[in-house]
Formats: structure tokens, sequence, C-alpha cells
């Protein structure tokens, strides 16, 4: 990594970022990046400041920022909040699949309707 690059990340790491968010200003690869970080975290020159919620809500993505203070520990979800989540979404995926099966339920042609009505 030449001058350049290495000033772009200390001064991203001054206001806090991801591994990604360095890999994409600096160019580098995030592997490498990654490795550049865990061995500044390693030696206690940054620290978690954060964490970035994927599309679940789980902390997955570290949030780095200069500095020796403490990491933010992961955010840990009690078993009652994974259950009111897991039935949420098994309440969202019946409702959803109802309404899929009226939306697809065959249509009566107007034919067949006089004709049951005639006859």
């Amino acid at each position: 990594m030449n001058e350049i690059l290495y000033a772009r990340m200390i001064n991203m790491l001054t206001e806090g970022c991801t591994a990604h968010d360095v890999a994409y200003r600096t160019g580098l690869h995030v592997v490498t990046v990654q490795s550049y970080l865990r061995a500044l975290h390693k030696e206690k020159a940054v620290y978690v400041m954060g964490w970035v919620k994927n599309s679940r809500g789980a902390d997955t993505t570290k949030i780095y920022r200069l500095g020796k203070e403490q990491d933010k520990p992961r955010e840990v979800l009690t078993r009652a909040e994974i259950a009111a989540r897991y039935k949420f979404k098994q309440r969202l995926r019946k409702q959803m699949q109802r309404e899929r099966s009226i939306m697809e339920s065959p249509k009566i042609s107007s034919d067949s309707l006089i004709h049951w009505i005639c006859c």
C-alpha cells in the first residue's frame, strides 16, 4: 500500500468506516483491507465503534474507528424476541399465500355463468 492509500484509510478511520468503505475509496481488495483492519485492531490502534445490520437485522459488519476505546458488542436478541420475529414472519407468509391464492383463483367466464343461470 502506498502513502496516499494509507493516508486515505487513516483519514476515513478518524470518522469511522467499514472495510468495504475503505476498499471502495482506496481500490484495494476488501480481503486486504480486512487484514489491515484486523492487524490495527489487534494492536489496539482502532476499535469497533458500531455494527451495520444485514437485511435480517443481525449485526454483521464492523464499523472501525481510530482510538483505544472499548469495542461495542454485538446486539444479542433474547429467545423471546427471536420467537416473536419468527411468529410474525409466519403470519406474514400465510397472509401472502392467502392473497396469492385469491389472485390466482380461476375466473368464471360470462358464458359459463349464463349457462349456469339458465339451466
